[in-house]
């Protein structure tokens, strides 16, 4: 399962993003994002000119250009403005499930409760709050938030974690993991990539930064 992080500004988040897509679902029009939408259009071209990607057909244009509102086009101008609004979107190997197993051994590998009720290591990849804007949710399955509180909080905990206390007997009721020797692997690869986890949250905390997490 391939895991995406999208790091944004919390203050623009909190004091435009959220107001602007807010208003929109509840007024049933695009008129209170074409603003800040028209403001994202330079990120846009930028990221469409790094990236070697067409955007004909784009949400975000399509907005600015007058578009009426549709509650399935709504959900695609989140993503769009998730994507051009980030400050940093880190690609970064992890395991979640693995990760649990060491961290959180009495909780599901993938769970599917409310996010708040997660364990630390597990509201790190997965939100510790379902993202929605106003009455508007985007992706609850999918996607989960993690505000400038909780990255603080879990930037503390995934700092306090020590990899070197280990071992591949931690592993042993992991089912995927069917000798010793790929229990070995396994931990070998999430110590080599756990601190790029941690040091993703410590610096969005250090930036004021919120965290949105996505599950593709």
């Amino acid at each position: 399962m391939r895991r995406d992080f999208f790091l944004l500004e919390g203050s623009w988040f909190d004091e435009q993003l959220k107001p602007a897509l807010a208003a929109s679902w509840r007024q049933k029009s695009f008129q209170p994002c074409q603003v800040l939408c028209l403001e994202l259009a330079g990120a846009a071209r930028r990221f469409a000119d790094t990236y070697h990607v067409c955007l004909e057909g784009s949400t975000l244009f399509a907005v600015v250009a007058g578009l009426s509102f549709d509650r399935n086009v709504w959900r695609c101008l989140v993503g769009e403005m998730l994507l051009y609004g980030a400050v940093e979107c880190p690609e970064i190997q992890t395991a979640p499930a693995t990760l649990g197993m060491l961290l959180a051994p009495h909780c599901p590998p993938f769970p599917t409760g409310q996010r708040e009720a997660l364990a630390s290591i597990q509201q790190a990849h997965f939100g510790s709050r379902d993202l929605r804007f106003g009455a508007g949710f985007f992706r609850p399955a999918q996607v989960g938030l993690n505000n400038q509180a909780d990255v603080g909080r879990l930037a503390d905990y995934l700092g306090s974690v020590i990899p070197a206390g280990w071992t591949t007997a931690d592993l042993a009721a992991f089912a995927e993991l069917a000798d010793e020797e790929d229990r070995a692997a396994e931990l070998e690869f999430v110590r080599d990539w756990f601190p790029a986890l941690r040091q993703l949250y410590e610096r969005a905390r250090e930036r004021n930064q919120i965290i949105v997490c996505e599950c593709q």
